[in-house]
C-alpha cells in the first residue's frame, strides 16, 4: 500500500509538471469514451433494454406481415384470437388519438392512447394512484373514463384527491380513475388513456389500424404462437382480396402473415430499419476509442524516449546495437 500511495503521488506530480500533456490525454480519452458511451446508451435503449414490467419474456407484440414488412393489426383478426387463441395470458389492442383537454387556464391538444382495458394490467405496471380500467368500461355508454400520465397529472396540479374528479376532453366528460407511475409512460408522446371500444365498421379484416401486445402464457414459445394465430385467421386472404381482383391480383397477398415478436421498450419499427446502422455506429465508436488509446500510447513513449537520459547514464542506440548483433 505504501507503494502504491508512492506511486500514486509521484504521477499526480508529474500531471503537474507537464500540464499540456496532461490537458491531451484527458481530453483524447474524453472524446473516446464519451463517444462510445453516447452510442451504447442508444443502443442499449433501442436494442437490448429489457421492458420494465414484470416477466418481459412472457410479454410479445403481434405484427401482420406483408411482403414481408411489419404492419399493424385488423381489429377483424384480434378480436378472432381473443375468442379463440389458448396460447396467451391475456391480449390487447391499442391505436394513438388525440384530445382537446379543458385545463384551468387554457384549452390544450394531446396526444393520447386509446386501449383495451386490460392492456394496463397486463403489463403489470402499478399505479400511482387509483385504479385500472374495469371489464365493464370497455363498452360502449360507459367508456367515458381516463388514467393520466404522470407528467399530465403534475401539468394539472398535482392534485392526489384527483380521483373521482370530471375532465373534458373534446367537450365530453371523462371521469379520472387513475394515474400511472412517474418514469416510463412519460417518456412518449401519450399523456393518458382511454378505453378503446370498436365500432361496427370498424371490425373488419381489411383496416390495419391496432397494434397488439400478448403476454405468453409458461412454456410458449413464439414459434408456436405464430403458428396458432396463423391458424385461426385462415381466411384472411379471401377476405382481403376482392373477388373483382381474383386471382390476377392474389400473388400480391400471398405473403400475408402474421408472426409474434419479443416485445421491446417501443421501438419495434425503430429496431427493425435502424439495427444494422446502430451496430455499425457502435463499431465506429469502438475503433475510435482504439485509435485514441493507440495515440495515447505512441505519445507515453516518445515522451519516455525523450526522457531516456535521466534513468540511463549511458545509454545505448538501439539502432547500433542491432547493427552490432546482426556483424556478430
Amino acid at each position: 500500500m505504501q507503494t502504491l500511495m508512492q506511486n500514486f503521488r509521484f504521477a499526480l506530480r508529474m500531471l503537474r509538471r507537464s500540464p499540456g500533456l496532461t490537458v491531451t490525454v484527458l481530453l483524447t480519452l474524453a472524446m473516446g469514451i464519451g463517444a462510445n458511451t453516447a452510442i451504447f446508451t442508444v443502443d442499449y435503449a433501442t436494442l437490448l433494454a429489457p421492458l420494465p414490467y414484470p416477466q418481459p419474456d412472457q410479454l410479445v407484440m403481434v405484427w401482420s406481415k406483408i411482403q414481408g414488412s411489419r404492419n399493424g393489426v385488423s381489429a377483424g383478426d384480434y378480436l378472432d384470437w381473443k375468442r379463440q387463441s389458448t396460447v396467451f395470458q391475456n391480449l390487447n389492442a391499442w391505436s394513438g388519438t388525440s384530445f382537446n383537454v379543458a385545463t384551468k387556464e387554457q384549452p390544450e391538444f394531446i396526444q393520447a392512447t386509446t386501449s383495451t382495458v386490460g392492456s394496463l394490467r397486463m403489463m403489470g405496471d402499478p399505479l400511482f394512484l387509483g385504479r385500472y380500467f374495469l371489464p365493464e368500461e370497455g363498452t360502449a355508454g360507459r367508456d367515458h373514463v381516463v388514467i393520466l400520465t404522470h407528467k399530465l397529472w403534475a401539468k394539472l396540479g398535482a392534485n392526489r384527491n384527483i380521483i373521482g374528479t370530471t375532465l373534458r376532453l373534446n367537450g365530453e366528460p371523462y371521469t379520472v380513475v387513475g394515474v400511472q407511475q412517474p418514469g416510463n409512460h412519460d417518456k412518449g408522446d401519450s399523456q393518458l388513456t382511454v378505453p378503446l371500444v370498436f365500432k361496427p365498421d370498424q371490425i373488419n379484416h381489411d383496416f390495419h389500424w391496432l397494434l397488439v401486445m400478448g403476454r405468453l402464457k409458461p412454456g410458449w414459445t413464439l414459434q408456436r404462437a405464430t403458428a396458432q394465430l396463423n391458424a385461426i385467421s385462415p381466411s384472411v386472404l379471401e377476405a382481403t382480396v376482392p373477388p373483382v381482383y381474383k386471382p390476377d391480383s392474389v400473388k400480391h397477398y400471398m405473403e400475408y402473415k402474421f408472426a409474434a415478436f419479443p416485445a421491446d421498450n417501443g421501438f419495434s419499427q425503430l429496431r427493425q430499419e435502424y439495427e444494422s446502422p446502430l451496430w455499425t455506429l457502435l463499431v465506429i465508436a469502438g475503433l475510435v476509442l482504439l485509435i485514441a488509446c493507440a495515440n495515447l500510447a505512441n505519445l507515453m513513449l516518445a515522451r519516455a524516449s525523450a526522457r531516456a537520459n535521466e534513468t540511463s547514464p549511458d545509454p545505448v542506440d538501439p539502432i547500433v546495437m542491432a547493427i552490432a548483433l546482426a556483424r556478430r
